[in-house]
């Protein structure tokens, strides 16, 4: 099987930047290049952490992302959607009470 090569694209200096900004782009040897932990995000081009840098995400939020996003061997999808569940069920009862504060 032939591999194909993508064509060379330039991009400016801010687009470049804002790439290693949120760590798309990165040195082999920096810490998104490992995981510490079962995790698998090292082995995928985008992390959380770049969509938690880019959205400017709550801590609240960030947890639901990285939550969707992981695999982690020996934990059910199951068991990520109802943590994700119990999560937002915490955030909603946040917001009622500034809501309720006013």
């Amino acid at each position: 099987m032939k591999e194909s090569t993508a064509p060379m694209v330039k991009i400016g200096y801010s687009e470049y930047a804002e790439l290693r900004r949120l760590g798309i782009l990165h040195d082999p040897d920096d810490s998104r290049s490992f995981n510490v932990g079962a995790s698998d995000y090292s082995h995928h081009t985008i992390q959380p952490w770049s969509i938690w840098l880019d959205y400017n995400l709550n801590a609240w939020d960030a947890d639901i992302v990285k939550r969707v996003l992981r695999t982690k061997s020996g934990e059910s999808r199951i068991l990520d959607y109802e943590k994700i569940i119990h999560i937002c069920q915490e955030r909603i009862r946040q917001l009622n009470n500034e809501r309720n504060n006013l």
